[in-house]
């Protein structure tokens, strides 16, 4: 049996597709902010050297084994002992090489890099499967942009489908209703995941900047409708300060996924203000109290709530669950 130590499933088996290189981690969680490991430098789709990205990786697996932790993962909530094989393989993917989008969110940075190419991910992953490198199981997750846009991503949707990969995560706004998406969530391998961060069409507007809110439940609630399981369709709220901090917009959220029969969401915090005030932590609190605010409302509805990443920071921050 190999030792335990410290690592997480993307050191071990990742790949996560960027918007100009293969990099190490997707994942923004640890002490150095902005510091990531690129894999694959200034890559715009070119074939891969797969044995060269795996002694890249090896490298990084040294570390950790010797019981060190590699300076950019320093910190990470992702981060478990745990007894890792040494299999050179494929099991956690992150596409978010993407950019287009139909929406234009206050919190993204995607509209800087609209004047990037977007390069093709479909023959990477062709190329991965019929090496036999992309093992069943996941995750898969496919952002963007909004992937529903991009003319690759039925393609590559259908490709894991056909070759009967699951837990594919799909992060969607559900602004335009996608017949693919719907086909994984029938049969189970495909699950989605739609920030809408508001629950009142003023809010939505706002923090979406441009006026579909209505359009998004009534697609959420279809693709609800469809799932095989209802824990396939989740939603999630980022509480952004000065925008939609307040328990009327979280009680509207919560409403809004009771009505439209969604019983799995998420509570987030805004990245760059939570790493902006991580220091002196004066509205941590009253970001806590939302929280609780949310849980309780949530569970009046016999709605699971679940704290993520930057909220679990915040949670451990303050020695609080």
């Amino acid at each position: 049996m190999n030792k335990e130590y410290l690592s997480c499933d993307i050191i071990e088996y990742g790949f996560d597709a960027q918007t100009d290189a293969i990099n190490l981690c997707c994942r923004i969680s640890g002490d150095s902010l902005g510091e990531t490991f690129k894999l694959i430098p200034d890559y715009h789709g070119e074939k891969i050297d797969w044995n060269d990205f795996f002694e890249k990786k090896q490298k990084i697996r040294d570390i950790h084994k010797q019981g060190e932790i590699f300076k950019p993962c320093t910190g990470c909530l992702y981060l478990r002992e745990e007894s890792w094989d040494d299999e050179k393989c494929i099991k956690t993917v992150n596409i978010n090489n993407w950019i287009k989008c139909n929406a234009d969110c206050v919190y993204c940075n995607r509209s800087s890099l609209k004047n990037i190419k977007e390069y093709k991910i479909f023959p990477v992953f062709k190329d991965m499967i019929e090496k036999n490198l992309l093992k069943k199981g996941g995750p898969i997750t496919i952002s963007g942009g909004e992937p529903t846009v991009i003319r690759e991503f039925d393609k590559l949707l259908n490709l894991f489908l056909k070759n009967n990969l699951t837990n594919i995560k799909v992060l969607t706004n559900a602004i335009k209703y996608n017949k693919t998406i719907e086909r994984g969530l029938k049969n189970g391998n495909v699950n989605i995941l739609v920030s809408t961060d508001s629950g009142t069409k003023e809010t939505y507007k706002k923090i979406k900047r441009i006026n579909k809110h209505y359009q998004v439940w009534k697609n959420i609630k279809k693709y609800a409708e469809t799932s095989k399981y209802p824990e396939l369709v989740k939603t999630k709220f980022i509480i952004i300060p000065g925008l939609n901090d307040n328990k009327n917009e979280l009680f509207e959220f919560i409403k809004q996924n009771s009505i439209n029969s969604i019983k799995y969401t998420e509570l987030d915090l805004e990245i760059s203000w939570f790493y902006s005030h991580r220091e002196d932590k004066t509205n941590f609190e009253a970001i806590y109290e939302l929280y609780q605010f949310a849980r309780q409302k949530a569970q009046e509805a016999s709605i699971i709530l679940e704290a993520k990443d930057r909220m679990l920071l915040l949670l451990q921050d303050l020695n609080k669950d």
